[in-house]
């Protein structure tokens, strides 16, 4: 399986969550019976801390991410409202790696992640 490059965008203050889909070569679903999924967000790659300065230090920011559906291959990661509250505006990057029913561990989709501040939780 190879993994996939998907830029996501994330709301500061607001929920996130993005469902995605794993297909075999022939495009017919990955069967995700016993698998599970696990993601961090981070500012940079080889970022020591994923929050403004000054904040809590983390390493990196985990998702919640499960299976949603496993016989159509599909799973979803997000972030809570204070999560993404604590998250200052611009890039930052995240792996997210499955891990099959036989215990091996692949990563299954990274990309760019862009926060931008949202109208609706203005503070």
């Amino acid at each position: 399986m190879a993994t996939y490059n998907v830029n996501i965008t994330i709301s500061r203050g607001n929920s996130f969550s993005q469902v995605f889909f794993l297909t075999n070569p022939d495009k017919s679903p990955v069967d995700l019976s016993g698998a599970s999924f696990s993601g961090n967000l981070a500012k940079h790659s080889n970022s020591q801390d994923a929050l403004a300065e000054g904040g809590p230090v983390y390493k990196f920011i985990p998702f919640t991410a499960s299976v949603v559906d496993a016989g159509q291959g599909t799973y979803s990661i997000s972030l809570s409202p204070d999560q993404t509250s604590a998250l200052e505006e611009g890039k930052y990057v995240y792996s997210i790696s499955m891990t099959n029913v036989n215990g091996v561990a692949i990563e299954a989709i990274s990309g760019l992640a862009f926060v931008d501040s949202s109208f609706g939780n203005m503070r």
